[in-house]
């Protein structure tokens, strides 16, 4: 394990940002098994702290007025007096739906409150529809892809890789250690006669600035 140095007890709210920058300091320092060791500790306080602190709001924990029970019964009594006459004849369907609306809401609707409701219906049955297929087909496209292939180690040995230097003008620094940063040398990087790198090493945010300070040549990486 790495030498524990330079780190820093942090008693502060971490939002995104601030958890994508300590997990690229902890894979720079301790490594990509360590780290994930780490990562499943903090999912695991993640999901206790958020047990603990949420609430779970049931039907009892909502106070009804107490004329509620005689507005339900009144309501269910015209249901049934509605329903009888539509068996008779006397009712058409369609009168029979909307006075079965008006029975049930016995408050009424305000005009906000009804654009607001019919929005959200609309918005939910669509996306539903929609989402629904896009992601069974993608789910479908993915499995007949990869359903042959069975991964066995760890490494995929392949030795190519996407040659990339700050120095050819295409990209500025600030995109080029974004570049950079989350893959895997794809060959053993050499300043001189000495090896700096080996392949297969992680690329954190301490080897790309020991690469931009030495200035080395081109960089060959690829995707871990």
């Amino acid at each position: 394990m790495a030498e524990r140095v330079d780190l820093v007890f942090h008693n502060k709210s971490i939002d995104g940002t601030a958890m994508k920058r300590l997990i690229s300091r902890l894979i720079d320092r301790f490594g990509m098994a360590y780290t994930s060791h780490i990562l499943d500790q903090v999912k695991t306080l993640g999901f206790q702290q958020a047990t603990a602190t949420s609430i779970s709001l049931g039907i009892d924990d909502l106070l009804t007025i107490p004329s509620k029970a005689w507005l339900v019964q009144d309501a269910e009594q015209q249901s049934f007096l509605l329903e009888k006459h539509h068996h008779y004849g006397n009712v058409h369907a369609v009168e029979k739906l909307r006075q079965s609306i008006e029975i049930w809401y016995a408050t009424r609707l305000s005009l906000t409150e009804y654009i607001i409701s019919c929005y959200g219906a609309r918005k939910g049955v669509v996306d539903t529809a929609v989402r629904t297929s896009d992601a069974g087909y993608l789910t479908r496209r993915l499995v007949e892809v990869v359903q042959h292939i069975v991964v066995r180690r760890t490494d995929c040995g392949t030795i190519r890789g996407i040659s990339v230097s700050p120095r050819n003008g295409m990209m500025t620094e600030r995109i080029f250690i974004q570049t950079l940063i989350g893959r895997v040398l794809a060959d053993d990087l050499y300043i001189g006669a000495r090896c700096i790198a080996i392949r297969n090493q992680d690329i954190g945010i301490g080897f790309v600035n020991r690469f931009i300070t030495f200035r080395a040549q081109p960089i060959s990486i690829r995707p871990p």
